[in-house]
């Protein structure tokens, strides 16, 4: 009979030998360009988790014993991509490289499972102060049995056909839309790309009519900036942003925030479009982006990113301060008391500075408010919806969503505009003070095939 000490003994074993497991499980390893992180918990449900920044997490239950693997993209090398594009191997050749290469990954994986679970059965030992190097022997041959035990009735058990119907979880919880569009991308692609194409054409048949308006009268020689915000990873978004820049000869784009979704490193692939801009595209976080995000903006040559700061471009006095919540990719929006820290922390450097700026720019509507009649104009987003509001000595705007609410705008029935504001400024005369005289609202309708353009003019 076991005795009552044994069995403590052993169920510290196998405690420290699952903790030190679920603790340095971890693991990092490359495939043709693609850098993973595979994880292994215990006392799970048998799971595989896939996570793949920023379109969510998609698990399956594929296996019998209480493990759960996780395998989550971690990066993606571009010089290595491009010189498998520059110099491509034959398809099958391809495959089974990269089959190997999956089969050596696993079983490295699997062997510094098997050594983990021989140190965490070892530690047992070493928090009962044990002397004896025979006790040592048996706790960490106990913790290799356990994991061996378990990582061969996981590979006899496992499914992987149990993905046909997966589930969505963790990160799409923070982005319900993330749901639809996954389903979508998987199970209807040739919906998706049709959607596309019309998408395309509407934009086209905008960039087309675009031109009958161009200003003229006594906004011919204005000074003009175009303000956009909420792009939300929409790659649309930036052929819209570029046409409308060149249609009306724009001289530089203000861009109030939340040009990612989730503020992930992977989001940052979709910023190089910003390389092919050649005007100034200045920059201010939101509640979506993320330092990650910021970072690669500020690698960018024509942006000049704005945070704490009043910059001078093409003879514009503009301030801007990130939004509270992109210190982190949670992706909340601040509370009041960070808000309000923010607001006093912006009036602090509206004291400071030596004159009163032309321009605001920030994401977070109620920060842009506690300014109202302190600062000229002001430039914002977040809502997702045009508003231009008046006041005695200022005048606020948001722009809406430029890329239509982010992708699954693109598969919307319902009436998701992308939305940018043109705004025409005239130097004056007597104060040599930049005057915003007209905002242009520019709105395309994504499948209705209609666009809107409205001016207000401002005395």
């Amino acid at each position: 009979m076991i005795s009552k000490e044994t069995w403590l003994v052993l169920i510290l074993i196998v405690t420290t030998t699952f903790t030190f497991v679920t603790l340095f499980g971890d693991m990092s390893f490359n495939i043709k360009g693609f850098e993973f992180r595979l994880s292994l918990e215990i006392f799970d449900h048998g799971l595989t988790e896939i996570n793949i920044p920023p379109v969510g997490i998609i698990s399956a239950k594929t296996h019998q014993t209480p493990i759960k693997l996780g395998v989550t993209l971690t990066n993606i090398d571009i010089d290595l991509l491009q010189q498998l594009i520059d110099n491509p191997i034959d398809q099958a050749e391809l495959v089974e490289m990269v089959i190997r290469e999956v089969r050596w990954s696993v079983g490295v994986f699997m062997a510094r499972m098997l050594l983990v679970a021989v140190i965490g059965g070892a530690f047992a030992m070493l928090l009962l102060h044990r002397r004896d190097m025979f006790d040592y022997l048996k706790a960490a041959l106990m913790g290799f049995a356990i994991m061996a035990i378990l990582l061969t009735g996981t590979f006899y058990t496992y499914n992987i056909n149990e993905f046909s119907n997966p589930q969505y979880r963790g990160i799409i919880k923070a982005a319900p839309w993330m749901i639809g569009f996954a389903q979508d991308a998987f199970v209807k692609v040739d919906q998706l790309g049709e959607q596309l194409r019309i998408t395309a054409d509407n934009l086209y048949e905008l960039f087309e009519k675009v031109d009958l308006v161009r200003p003229i009268g006594e906004f011919a020689d204005t000074i003009k900036i175009l303000h956009v915000s909420d792009i939300h990873n929409n790659p649309a978004a930036y052929d819209f942003i570029q046409q409308v820049s060149e249609s009306f000869e724009v001289d530089m784009i203000i861009d109030s925030g939340d040009i990612s979704d989730f503020g992930s490193p992977l989001e940052t692939l979709l910023l190089e479009r910003l390389n092919d801009f050649t005007l100034p595209y200045l920059f201010v976080a939101g509640n979506h982006d993320s330092p990650e995000i910021i970072s690669a903006m500020e690698l960018i040559d024509n942006v000049i990113v704005i945070n704490d700061e009043i910059v001078k471009v093409k003879g514009f006095n503009i301030m801007g301060i990130h939004d509270p919540a992109s210190v982190s990719t949670i992706l909340v929006p601040p509370n009041e008391d960070m808000v309000f820290n923010y607001i006093q922390k912006a009036e602090l450097i509206l004291k400071e500075a030596d004159t009163i700026p032309d321009i605001f720019v920030v994401h977070h509507p109620h920060i842009a408010m506690a300014f109202a009649n302190k600062i000229p104009v002001i430039l914002h987003g977040h809502r997702h919806r045009v508003t231009i509001i008046t006041e005695e000595e200022s005048v606020i705007i948001d722009s809406g969503t430029t890329g239509a609410a982010g992708i699954r705008g693109l598969q919307s029935k319902t009436e998701v505009p992308y939305s940018v504001v043109l705004l025409h400024f005239i130097k004056s005369d007597h104060e040599e003070k930049n005057v915003l005289r007209a905002a242009d609202v520019i709105k395309i309708f994504d499948l209705e095939g209609g666009f809107n353009i409205q001016r207000t003019i401002f005395d």
